[in-house]
This record gives structure tokens, sequence and C-alpha cells, in this order.
């Protein structure tokens, strides 16, 4: 009987990364073969799989012509030959168990027909089971209604913190949830000499520095409700020197932003992240939704200060003084402007080592290796 992983998202994101290194520890303690199904369309994924599989030839990769689409709930729906083209497979592969990689619920979700129309375990690992009304797809709203269903499927689930299993039961997922923090590299992510960093990266040595590390994406991570908060209050705007790092669709609608309101900025399009943790004074994120954010995680590694939206993950890790009301400039600006009059703190020193014992590289292969092979086993 087989160990299979599916992933059909034609995507190579967060999700994908922190399959590969839990797959990666997984393969490091278990012997037999483990076959990995991967759209071909997902060329950045079939690559790291093929350099994996150089180390551990016990992985078989097996590369699908197609690949997860925006109305995949629909196709599985008004296609039912699709999944038992995919069931046929995992019969010849004699499929035990069928991980599910699944980014959001409709990813990878033709696996999951598969299996549940040929009565083959299968386990989703997912890490935002957000409606697509609140990510604000496209006729979200509509797409919700095609794959609430699907949250019924897997025989169970592993996530990625406490809210996310929240949110899969208000969902309607009936499956037992396993949890399964993400992890980090705590070796490359820790304190250092913040006024170096800053030489180094040439940022300001006498300003305060907020940073937002990520794709640039006004829908999801919000950047403008960042320049927004500094922008409207004169303090803010007078001590506050925002770093944005990373790049995507609204890069020059936030240079263009950033310009109009006056705010000072510096933008990398990219920039080794570890060096600028240690540099700034506080990482914010803004964001609509998240899952377990790394860079969350990295900041904190990194001893420096996070201030998050009151949801998802960092509703999960940060404390209160640290969360601010989603969607709200007032209430982002309150929080700042309170951190900076008691002295802009570091973070307290039990979250800091909370990440460092519970969310590091190692503690992750441990417990993702734990989580698939327990429910294989059974």
């Amino acid at each position: 009987m087989s160990l299979i992983f599916y992933d059909d998202s034609p995507i190579f994101g967060g999700h994908e990364v922190m399959c590969l290194a839990g797959l990666s520890a997984l393969l490091e303690t278990y012997s037999a073969p483990v076959i990995f199904y991967a759209t071909a369309a997902n060329t950045t994924l079939c690559d790291r799989l093929s350099m994996l599989g150089q180390k551990h030839p016990h992985l078989v990769v097996r590369h699908v012509p197609w690949n997860s689409s925006k109305f995949e709930s629909l196709r599985n729906l008004l296609k039912p030959s699709r999944a038992r083209g995919l069931l046929e497979m995992f019969r010849e592969d004699t499929a035990s168990l069928v991980v599910a990689v699944q980014g959001n619920i409709e990813h990878s979700s033709l696996s999951l027909k598969a299996c549940r129309i040929a009565k083959i375990k299968c386990l989703s690992y997912i890490p935002v089971p957000h409606s697509n009304h609140v990510m604000g797809a496209k006729l979200g709203a509509c797409r919700d209604v095609f794959s609430s269903p699907i949250f019924k499927w897997p025989d169970v689930y592993v996530t990625i913190s406490e809210e996310m299993e929240r949110l899969l039961r208000e969902r309607g997922a009936v499956a037992p949830v396993q949890i399964v923090y993400n992890g980090i590299d705590i070796d490359r992510f820790e304190g250092g000499d913040k006024e170096g960093a800053r030489r180094d990266l040439k940022l300001p040595l006498d300003k305060i520095l907020l940073g937002l590390v990520g794709r640039i994406e006004f829908r999801q991570k919000q950047q403008h409700l960042l320049v927004d908060a500094v922008s409207a209050d004169p303090e803010l705007k007078d001590k506050c020197h925002l770093v944005f790092a990373g790049e995507g669709p609204d890069s020059e609608n936030l240079a263009n932003l950033l310009n109009e309101k006056g705010v000072s900025h510096t933008i990398f399009e990219w920039c080794d992240t570890a060096p600028l943790y240690k540099a700034l004074d506080a990482l914010v994120i803004p964001s609509r939704y998240e899952g377990l954010p790394l860079v969350m995680l990295e900041s904190l590694s990194s001893e420096t200060t996070v201030f998050g939206s009151d949801r998802d993950g960092m509703r999960d890790i940060l404390p209160e003084s640290r969360r601010f009301r989603a969607d709200d400039t007032f209430a982002l600006s309150e929080a700042l402007r309170a951190w900076i009059q008691v002295g802009c703190p570091k973070p307290e020193e039990y979250l800091v080592q909370r990440v460092r014992k519970e969310m590091s590289l190692e503690q992750f292969g441990r417990s993702f290796t734990e989580a698939i092979l327990s429910e294989f086993k059974k």
C-alpha cells in the first residue's frame, strides 16, 4: 500500500515550500516508496521534487497534464470523468493514503473527490480555509456555494494554527483536525546589530523603521493601510520611515501612494530578509487574511516586534497589544502610537522563545512526519 501526495496548483507558493520541507523530513525517516503527483504546469514544484528525488530515490514523482482552476469545484461537478480517471491512477499505485496539498479548499480537490469515490483515505493539508468571498475573489460568494461540500470530503485535516482549525469548523469540516505549525530557520533568523544592519541596507538611523514584507497586493496584504495609518497621524509621519520588501501587481500604486502622502519610505524589490528584520523596529501585517505568516515567525525569532490584524495566525500568536482591528487605519495608528510612547519595546522574551522552540524547521519536520505517518499507519 502506497503513501501518495497530490498537488495540482499551478502556482508555487509558501504552502508548497512548507510541504517540501515536511516531505524532506518524512523521507529521512520513512524508507518505503512515496509517490508525489504534481501538475506539469508548476515547473518550480516539479524542479524541486526532482532535486529531492535525487537525494531520496524512494520518492517517485508523477507529472499530471492538468491543473486546478478558479472554478475547480464547479469542474468537479460538471466533469465527473476527471475524478474517475485519477482514481484509476491511485488504484494502480495501490494508494492507502492520499495527502492533498491544498492552498485553499479548491486546490487539489480533484484528488479528494477521487478518493471519496474509491473509498481511499484522504488527508487535506491546508493553510487557508477562508471563503472566497472573504478573500475578495471574483464571484467569491458564488464559488463558495459550490465549494462548501468539499469541506466534508477529507477523512482528516492537517492545518497550521488553532484559528485555522476554528475556520475549518466554521466552513463545515467534520473530520478530525491536527495542527502542525509552520517552521522557520531559527539559525538564520536571530537578533543582531540593528545599527549595522541599517547601515548595510542604507536605511535611516534616526527614524523608527516599520516594515512590511511580502507580495505587494492591496487586496490581501493591504500595504495601503499602513501608508494611510502613518500619513494620517502627524507624530507617526514625522517619526517613522516605512520599508517595503517585495513586488507584485500593486507595486506602482504603492510607490505613487507613498509619494502622494509624503511618507518617508524605502522599497526593496528584493532583499535578504534576515538583515532586514534586524534593521526594523517593527514588522506590520495589516492583511485581510493570512494563514500563519512565515514573516511573523521570522521577525519574532529575530527579536523584532510584530503588529498584525486581529485575525488568523496573528490572533493565535501575537499578544492583544500588538493586534489591531482589521481594515481599520485608525486602530493601526493607535497601536503604533501607544508602542512608540513606551519606547518601542522589543517583543516579550516568552514570545521569542515560543517561536524558536515550537516553530523551528526541525520541529515542523518532526510534527509533519508524525501527523502524516500516524494517519498512514492507522
